[in-house]
């Protein structure tokens, strides 16, 4: 008897130990982009003096962007308990994206600027070096910045930031 249960663990050990063992991902068996919950970049935002605190808000990536229900809203929710910067009126402030050639993230191809204040969102122009001035009026004012990737990767992202005005 005893001698059946020790072939029979024996057994079991060589079986065990011939199991296939799972296979590292080859470059065929690669996550797509789409599949890889990469997030976008970083959005900087801030002047010489000054960086601002961004939050990503919302984003999608999808070869088709119909589907994607990135949201503009005001994101004071989404700012909450986060660091507000104190700003000069018309001070310039300026965007960029996170450079670094090693993120697999797409640069977008567009973007618009909306500003939420008493209840109106007002779609803010941006110059063509991504800069804008803030208001010439006192006060909060939150900021929604959309981005859209039309390129080999598709898809939308949606940041927030506050500045209050003196």
């Amino acid at each position: 008897m005893q001698r059946n249960i020790l072939i029979s663990m024996f057994i079991l050990f060589i079986l065990g130990g011939c199991a296939e063992k799972p296979l590292e991902p080859t470059l065929s068996q690669e996550v797509s982009f789409y599949e890889s919950g990469e997030k976008p970049r970083e959005l900087m935002t801030g002047n010489t003096k000054v960086g601002l605190l961004t939050v990503l808000i919302d984003y999608c990536w999808s070869e088709d962007v119909s589907i994607c229900e990135t949201k503009i809203e005001n994101p004071a929710k989404n700012l909450e308990g986060k660091r507000t910067q104190l700003m000069e009126k018309g001070e310039l402030v300026s965007f960029h994206f996170d450079a670094n050639p090693a993120l697999k993230a797409p640069l977008p191809t567009s973007t618009k600027l909306y500003q939420f204040k008493d209840g109106k969102v007002t779609e803010i122009s941006v110059n063509s070096a991504n800069k804008f001035n803030l208001p010439t009026e006192s006060g909060r004012y939150n900021y929604g910045y959309f981005a859209t990737f039309d390129s080999d990767i598709k898809g939308e992202a949606y940041y927030g930031f506050a500045v209050i005005v003196k």
